[in-house]
C-alpha cells in the first residue's frame, strides 16, 4: 500500500529475469534502484499516478538489488509488482 515513508517494493533476488511496478496510486510514486533510504529527492525512477515501470535489461542483465519507494503523500493505492524468475 502507498505510504509517505521508506517501503520496500520488491526485495532483492539474483534470480530475477524482469520486472514490471504499476503506481496504483494518485500520488506519485519515487523508487529507487539501490539499497537507500528512498525519498521525494533520493530516487531513481519517478512514476506519476497511474504510471507503469518495467526494469530495463542490458548487456549485463536486469537489476536484481532491492527496489524502495516512497509515494508524495498517502493515498489510496499500491504498488502492483510482477517479478518474473
Amino acid at each position: 500500500n502507498d505510504a509517505a515513508s521508506d517501503t520496500t517494493i520488491l526485495a532483492s533476488n539474483a534470480n530475477r529475469k524482469g520486472a514490471t511496478i504499476y503506481n496504483d496510486s494518485p500520488s506519485v510514486l519515487y523508487l529507487a534502484l539501490a539499497s537507500v533510504t528512498s525519498s521525494t529527492t533520493n530516487y531513481s525512477v519517478q512514476l506519476a499516478a497511474y504510471d507503469y515501470y518495467e526494469l530495463p535489461v542490458c548487456d549485463g542483465g536486469v537489476y536484481t538489488g532491492i527496489i524502495k519507494g516512497i509515494w508524495s503523500a498517502n493515498a489510496s493505492g499500491a504498488a502492483r509488482v510482477t517479478e518474473l524468475t
